[in-house]
């Protein structure tokens, strides 16, 4: 949670979940396998309708999931297609199930896929219901909705992912429609980068002004500083004279929490410290645990300048723009090389 990241859009078909933490946990957990290349022989360009650029959608989305590898019959595969159409069209949302049920689900899937590839000569089961959930779950690791296919187009792109699912090689003609279907996707690929980056500008400068607002009240504190970067710290305890500088790492205790109290991090709750490089993490963050020497205690507040500004991971507790506190205990400081 405190390295810094940046965003990479993978392929054409993702785009971002946009999941909860909790929600990105169990879509990390339920991935069948990592995504398969789809390399198919050349052909010539021909002209495609949308609805058969749709059906693609489908084919891509089931073989891109590696979901032929699970060897399922034509019963689970039209379970797997049922929750991902159910997924499309709301019927059924990752949030109607325990994360328990999801990761069970999980555990099947997972069985089933090691035996496969072991060429385990009879397969593990995998029921219906877990089936249905995986194929829910594969709806937001696509990033379908993002792109704009709903409820509309559920119907298509299940026929599509039926045909990929069941598909142990791509067919060839696929590749006729692949110059059609680039220039398709990427005109929805633009739509959706253009809404997610307006969204996120809407919501980064509403945190950044409820930030402002914070540290107005923040100022009524006379025990918390502020340096020349905008970052504001309280020493609780301020440890050794010996304080660490930007080129070491440190072995520290923290707590991370948003102005309204959301947690979205802790050492603690894990039961142990972190050990990272202070120019390895969050400006505000690293600048922080200069503040005090081993031993101390700090609580820093960070403007989202000074944190991960309008690029937090996406699915995290964390928003654009948003203001972070931290609660730390510097344990031990190893000077850098």
């Amino acid at each position: 949670m405190l390295k810094k990241s940046t965003l990479i859009v993978g392929s054409a078909l993702v785009l971002g979940s946009g999941l909860s933490a909790a929600e990105e946990a169990v879509a990390e957990a339920v991935a069948v396998s990592e995504p398969v290349a789809v390399e198919l022989p050349a052909a010539p360009a021909v002209e495609v309708s949308e609805a058969e650029l749709i059906e693609l959608v489908g084919y891509l989305t089931a073989q891109g999931g590696g979901v032929a590898t699970l060897k399922l019959d034509d019963a689970g595969v039209k379970a797997l297609a049922e929750g991902l159409q159910k997924g499309l069209t709301g019927e059924l949302n990752i949030q109607d199930f325990p994360q328990e049920a999801m990761q069970g689900a999980f555990a099947q899937a997972a069985a089933r896929a090691e035996a496969a590839q072991e060429e385990t000569a009879e397969l593990p089961a995998i029921d219906a219901d877990a089936l249905q959930k995986i194929g829910l779950v594969m709806v937001a690791q696509s990033g379908l909705e993002q792109l704009g296919f709903g409820a509309d187009d559920a119907a298509v792109i299940t026929k599509g992912f039926i045909a990929g699912a069941s598909a142990t090689v791509p067919d060839p003609s696929m590749e006729a429609k692949m110059p059609a279907f680039q220039a398709f996707i990427q005109k929805r690929v633009a739509v959706a980068q253009a809404a997610a980056e307006a969204a996120g500008a809407a919501a980064a400068a509403e945190n950044k002004a409820a930030g402002e607002a914070f540290f107005a009240e923040l100022a009524a504190d006379a025990d918390v500083q502020k340096s020349e970067s905008g970052l504001h710290y309280k020493v609780l305890d301020a440890g050794s004279d010996d304080k660490p500088s930007m080129a070491d790492s440190v072995l520290v205790h923290y707590k991370g929490t948003l102005i309204d109290g959301t947690q979205f991090d802790s050492s603690y709750d894990r039961g142990e410290p972190a050990t990272f490089p202070l120019n390895g993490v969050v400006k505000g963050f690293g600048e922080g645990l200069t503040k005090v020497g081993a031993g101390g205690k700090v609580i820093l507040y960070i403007p989202s300048d000074l944190g991960y500004g309008n690029s937090p991971r996406p699915g995290g507790a964390i928003k654009p723009g948003d203001t972070l506190i931290f609660e730390c205990e510097l344990i031990e400081v190893n000077p850098g090389s």
